[in-house]
């Protein structure tokens, strides 16, 4: 016959874990971690014990939270502060697994809010959103394409016979061709793409003389 395993909150001869903090039971063991840093040092922190389900709760919330806002300030941190909210995932799943506490002896902690729903986090998630708009939005609008008429000067971002131009001025150290109607091309002149005149004109591109 198969002893089925203990819960993980047993203790003892089958005696329940009580919380350390409140005295109820069911309880499990567990760490709870937070980060805090301090630009040029840092402070790793650790709560251990016996929580119950509310107290639990209540300090991953508290020491998550705290992370958040304190765990980024400095050139470590900033990896170490995630590593410690990946670490907590654990401890919040063993607490999460317990049912309701029974029988505090002391007043148990408030879990207050969720942690999606405090400040530090709303802030966290804000600038993230703010940084990942900054990178993509750019790249998701397309350029406004400049146009040339002759007598205009400007610059191949590429490589030809690939274009990529813009418009600079002709004095300008950047300017790399001057603009004409086609028929005065010759040589080694680029014609250019139909979208660069405002009026699908077709126009050319003479190198300047350096």
């Amino acid at each position: 016959m198969v002893t089925p395993s203990p819960p993980p909150y047993a203790h003892g001869y089958g005696a329940p874990l009580a919380c350390g903090i409140c005295g109820a039971i069911p309880a499990v063991h567990a760490v709870v971690r937070g980060h805090r840093g301090l630009v040029v040092t840092l402070r790793f922190l650790t709560e251990e014990g016996a929580f119950c389900r509310t107290c639990g709760t209540a300090t991953y919330r508290r020491m998550t939270s705290d992370t958040l806002w304190q765990g980024w300030w400095g050139l470590l941190s900033v990896f170490a502060a995630p590593v410690t909210l990946l670490l907590n995932l654990g401890a919040r799943s063993r607490i999460r697994s317990l049912p309701h506490p029974v029988g505090n002896l002391r007043p148990p902690l408030a879990p207050g809010r969720p942690v999606l729903l405090r400040l530090p986090a709303l802030a966290v998630m804000t600038a993230l959103v703010i940084g990942l708009g900054v990178v993509a939005v750019p790249k998701l609008v397309p350029a406004e394409q400049a146009t040339f008429t002759a007598g205009d000067c400007g610059r191949n971002r590429a490589q030809w016979p690939e274009q990529d131009l813009e418009v600079v001025g002709c004095s300008s150290k950047e300017a790399e061709f001057w603009i004409s109607d086609r028929e005065r091309c010759w040589g080694k002149d680029w014609l250019l793409h139909l979208d660069y005149s405002p009026e699908n004109r077709q126009l050319c591109a003479h190198p300047m003389e350096k």
